[in-house]
């Protein structure tokens, strides 16, 4: 039994148990229907028939001008369908039941459903598979070329002009459009990738560029972006056109990108091209096929299966698909139109393998989805009630499963390209019916999705309302697993699910990733007035309870950007925590973090958060990023922290005296089994009675019933931290008194919604300080100065150093995700700089040393230090005098110092006694402007140079 927890009671439509009771078998006329007999995808999926169920039967092998019976069935499920429609007007019966019996049934244009083909509840429409025998429905042709050689190992078939298709597939396996770099499997982005894909050198060896497609990540890797090659430029560059796959703009990483369909890249095995002018089939077939016996077929339909209503007020109802095979459909990548997704990230084509719309108690189960082109099932608009249960999800080109409502729907809605600033309607909830709401995405196998676009996930959720996802297992996608767009309308429930292997290919992102950018987040409004309005969008609570989720970067689950009203309890979270930035209302309970911990991003005032009863298995239970805990007045308390008896250095009296944890413990958690130190495959993290957890109030989590039976599970944790925190990149620098540092991991740079990692990241920016006073703020990034490109700490500092004391220097500083400039003042009586400040370092001894490594002492607890004689260090500044300051010691010597090129002096570091911060050089009344301070280690073991005083 699960704990008890506050959520909202759940219909019996929507719970676990319901939509394992939906999944039964379907006895007709002697025959079981189940869905196709494969490993994955062979649960039970029938329901008990009545005495006056209407049978009717369609084989490969039959006739349409048959009658449909068992003994005589109809050919094609197109008669099927016009006998099925006949059947449900008759009242006198019950279901009407198309039996598909084994076989691929070629779909020469999508398969269409209106309301004319509802059942009723007492009489539902269901077309379903035979039991143990595979029908497929496919949207591509059989072809049966006739090779011949065209050069080396590549073939070459006439198949006819003019045919619609980018996938092929060989014995019913997808092969390789012709691309650069060449498909490599070991490489999790788009499978190799090269910065040089659109390049004019590359772009010169195509005769016919116009055919190129270009497959990439966005620039700030938050998902894909693709393109049309349309030509080439007076420089030789192919020109681009955008498909329009991304929220955030069309921007394409300089690096990650590929391209494809370009037939002088037709240069290894399993790849192919094809000509549509001529209609030529190029193939280099894989090692050891015998291409006279291989079957080989396109993919043509976007859709198979459209089930469409009228509207919210005439749907389709009572109708479900059973069992089947659905494969080989087109690519929707570049031949359907895109469409942005409120303020989440995601774009979306809509289309889908089988596309709901305008429907009710419409189902999918026990269905196999094998490797179709874009989106699996995609539930458009209005639906209801509707179930997708039991089915096996592989190597999908977009979203296994995607529930997306339309913007009508929506008050006030916002993009990236048209964001809100004002609220002129504050009433809550939706404007229309248009969208999904008390959907079941339950008991389903989802792996590999996004095999093509970039922005998918296993479910993805936008503008709906209480979707569950129950007992899926997801694992292996390019970005979340789980994806909730925004927050319009909540009451969803993420439960009992096994998570793992995602965001593979972007960053910046969660396996259950969500997004809370609603009417209020993009307000200019203080934040009292946001929280009034945080609830008008996501207006029940979502509950994400009992997943197992392992990731392997910073948070399980992301609850990013202005995320509200979400109950996170009795969750298993390996090697990741969960993030809370900007929102309302969230409540993290009783969970079990493993190597991770959580993450407070940006919050607001009076945030009502809380976080309390979890177990906390790391030495970095929280990380905080311009958070002000009296000012945002979470609930912190009752948590275990465990480090394997070494300290928790966040449980700090300092943190401690702010009234969070007060009742909190260090102690060992007492877990059954092995040790999880010693153990990283270990999955069940119960507390043995007498754990000091359970007398804080934490409950065992239910270690079972994660995911779907049979599927694969996660892989071990991973203990090292990769967070480089003893570098330089990470090292707080001092500027006016605030901490700065480089952006030194994926972390930061999500907490400043920057897609690269250039300029100087304001980590603390204390009151007190001569920042806050000029207007600098903690979480700022000055991205400019003086208008020249601030990329790394020298590219700021040889230009501020260079500004006589007193004098105004423009900064541009990135702040709230967006562009702003500042002008602040120089220090007229000049200043302290570090010795990371700009200063030059020449030969080959140098070494940063900080506390760990030798540092402490200095005047920023960092120093840097060389053995080499002959190396050197330069400063090139701007004022009157200046000062150096550096530790001596008994191993250290003679320095050379030139001022402007000048030998002034030769200075002695020996001392008896290692004394920090000497002042071992000074020099006044220097010309005003620009001068430089260089020192030559002469003699001694060490030169150390710690920091400079210039006025």
């Amino acid at each position: 039994m699960r704990p008890p927890h506050p959520s909202p009671p759940l219909s019996p439509r929507r719970t676990r148990a319901g939509a394992t009771a939906a999944v039964a078998a379907l006895a007709v006329g002697g025959l079981t229907l189940l869905p196709t007999a494969t490993a994955t995808a062979s649960t039970s999926t029938s329901v008990s028939a009545t005495p006056r169920a209407v049978q009717l039967y369609v084989s490969p092998t039959g006739n349409d001008r048959a009658q449909g019976t068992k003994a005589r069935p109809f050919r094609t499920l197109e008669r099927a369908q016009q006998a099925a429609r006949k059947a449900a007007k008759t009242k006198r019966h019950g279901p009407v039941d198309v039996i598909v019996r084994g076989g691929t049934y070629r779909l020469r244009q999508t398969l269409r459903f209106g309301p004319e083909d509802s059942g009723t509840a007492a009489a539902p429409v269901r077309y379903a598979a035979a039991r143990g025998e595979k029908v497929v429905l496919s949207g591509g042709r059989s072809l049966t070329p006739h090779w011949r050689t065209y050069s080396g190992k590549v073939r070459v078939a006439d198949i006819g002009r003019g045919l619609d298709f980018d996938e092929l597939f060989l014995d019913g396996a997808r092969q390789t459009l012709a691309r650069y770099p060449n498909h490599d499997p070991a490489t999790a982005i788009l499978g190799g990738y090269a910065a040089d894909a659109v390049s004019a050198q590359r772009a010169a060896r195509w005769k016919n560029p116009t055919t190129a497609l270009v497959r990439g990540l966005h620039q700030g890797e938050w998902g894909g972006n693709s393109f049309k090659v349309t030509g080439l430029g007076p420089d030789g560059t192919p020109t681009l056109s955008w498909v329009g796959d991304n929220n955030r703009g069309s921007g394409l990483h300089s690096t990650y990108r590929m391209v494809e369909n370009v037939f002088e890249e037709l240069d290894a095995p399993g790849e192919w091209f094809y000509d549509k002018p001529v209609g030529k089939l190029y193939f280099y077939a894989p090692e050891g096929t015998d291409l006279s016996r291989a079957k080989i077929a396109t993919a043509e339909r976007n859709e198979l299966i459209r089930v469409e209503g009228k509207s919210s007020t005439a749907p389709v109802r009572h109708l479900s698909f059973v069992g089947f095979t659905f494969t080989q459909t087109h690519r929707t990548l570049f031949n359907q139109p895109y469409e942005k997704l409120q303020l989440g990230d995601w774009a979306i084509a809509r289309a889908g393998a089988v596309h709901l719309k305008n429907t009710a108690r419409v189902d999918i189960k026990g269905s196999l989805f094998d490797q179709v082109g874009g989106n699996a099932v995609l539930l458009d608009g209005y639906n209801s009630e509707n179930a997708v249960s039991g089915n096996e999800f592989s190597h999908s080109g977009a979203s296994d499963v995607a529930v997306i409502g339309n913007p009508d729907a929506v008050r006030e809605p916002s993009t990236w390209d048209s964001m809100r600033q004002t609220i002129s309607d504050t009433t809550p909830g939706p404007k229309s019916e248009n969208y999904p709401r008390d959907i079941s995405v339950d008991d389903n196998y989802m792996h590999d999705n996004g095999q093509f676009e970039k922005q998918t996930s296993g479910v993805q959720i936008s503008m709906s309302r209480r979707v569950t996802v129950a007992g899926n297992t997801i694992h292996d996608g390019p970005r979340a697993c789980v994806d909730i767009n925004d927050g319009t309308w909540g009451g969803h429930v993420i439960e009992d699910n096994d998570i793992f292997n995602c965001v593979k290919e972007t960053s910046d992102h969660g396996p259950v990733n969500a997004w809370g950018r609603d009417r209020f987040w993009p307000l200019t409004a203080d934040d009292a007035t946001k929280k009034s309005y945080a609830k008008l969008d996501a207006m029940e609570t979502t509950v994400i309870r009992h997943n197992r989720i392992r990731h392997s970067s910073h948070w399980d689950i992301d609850l990013d950007d202005g995320s509200s009203n979400y109950l996170v309890e009795n969750n298993l979270l390996l090697n990741g925590g969960v993030k809370l930035r900007e929102g309302f209302h969230r409540t993290v309970r009783n969970n079990v973090f493993v190597n991770g911990g959580a993450h407070f991003h940006v919050w607001y005032a009076d945030s009502g958060d809380t976080v309390e009863k979890n177990l906390f298995v790391t030495a970095d239970p929280y990380d905080l990023i311009q958070v002000d805990t009296a000012r945002s007045r979470p609930v912190i308390d009752n948590n275990l922290f465990w480090n394997n008896g070494r300290p928790v250095p966040d449980l700090s009296d300092a943190w401690r005296g702010q009234g969070l944890d007060t009742h909190s413990l260090i102690a060992d958690p007492k877990f059954t089994g092995t040790d999880p130190f010693s153990d990283p495959k270990k999955l069940d993290y119960t507390v043995q009675d007498g754990s000091p957890a359970l007398a804080l109030g934490f409950r065992n989590i239910p270690m079972t019933g994660f995911g779907k039976a049979g599927s694969p599970t996660p892989p071990p944790i991973e203990w090292a931290d990769d967070t480089p925190t003893d570098t330089v990149d990470a090292f707080p620098e001092p500027l006016l008194g605030a901490q700065a540092t480089r952006i030194y991991s994926d972390r930061i740079k999500s907490s400043t919604g920057l897609t690269d990692s250039d300029g100087l990241y304001l980590q603390t920016v204390a009151q007190t300080s001569e920042a806050y006073r000029q207007g600098l703020r903690g979480n700022d990034v000055i991205r400019g100065i003086n208008g020249v490109q601030v990329t790394d700490r020298d590219s700021f500092w040889h230009v501020y150093n260079g500004l006589a004391p007193g004098s105004s220097v423009k900064l541009t500083i990135w702040r709230g995700q967006a562009s702003t400039d500042l002008t602040v003042t120089k220090p007229a009586g000049g200043e302290q700089l570090n010795n990371t400040s700009g200063v030059v370092y020449g030969g080959s001894g140098w070494d940063w040393k900080n506390t760990s490594r030798g540092g402490a002492g200095g005047w920023a607890d960092d120093v840097h230090a060389t053995q080499t004689k002959g190396d050197s260090f330069e400063l090139a500044f701007n004022g009157t005098a200046i000062d150096l300051i550096t530790q001596v010691n008994s191993d250290e010597g003679q320095v050379d110092l030139y001022l402007d090129g000048t030998l002034v002096a030769t200075i002695d570091n020996h001392s008896d006694t290692r004394v920090h911060q000497r002042t071992v050089f000074s020099k006044a009344g220097l010309a005003p402007g620009p001068h430089t301070l260089k020192g030559v280690m002469k003699t001694g073991d060490y030169f150390i140079v710690d920091s400079f005083k210039v006025s």
